[in-house]
């Protein structure tokens, strides 16, 4: 139903389904419902059990591109979501806003989110804490060009 409904609503600009339960699956139906939406730009999906891998399709679909903010905070999300951030960081030229906090994220997961972030022009917030960033990453992360110009940054 609500696929149906945001698949009927191609001005949407804003959408937080933040603390819904949202499963993979749910994710999945969601997504049909926004695939063609162009408008798009900023998505939470914070507080649901997304799991490894759950919000792959999402990150790599043209609406992500679009997105100049994308919450992701305490949803599960590990290092396979991890490479497809990666990716579509890379890619991006809209994306401001970033959040993938309390997600208990690995070091080699967030070695592939700075690898990520060393080229991308576009993010200026930024939030990671709560993620396993080991103190190469963390300098790594310092040290980039990124952290110059960085409004909100949050270990």
């Amino acid at each position: 139903a609500l696929g149906e409904l945001l698949s009927s609503s191609p001005t949407l600009e804003h959408l937080d389904i933040s603390s819904n339960d949202l499963t993979s699956e749910t994710v999945q139906l969601l997504f049909s419902g926004i695939q063609h939406t162009s408008a798009l730009k900023w998505l939470s999906l914070d507080f649901n059990p997304l799991g490894n891998g759950g919000a792959v399709p999402l990150l790599k679909s043209r609406v992500a591109h679009n997105l100049s903010c994308l919450r992701l905070r305490d949803t599960g999300i590990g290092e396979e979501d991890c490479r497809a951030l990666c990716s579509l960081l890379l890619e991006s030229t809209r994306l401001r806003w970033f959040d993938i906090s309390n997600n208990d994220l690995p070091s080699v997961a967030m070695q592939l989110i700075v690898s990520g972030l060393q080229d991308n022009t576009t993010v200026n917030n930024l939030y990671v804490m709560k993620n396993s960033l080991d103190n190469e990453t963390a300098v790594s992360l310092l040290k980039s060009p990124l952290a110059h110009r960085l409004c909100v940054f949050s270990l």
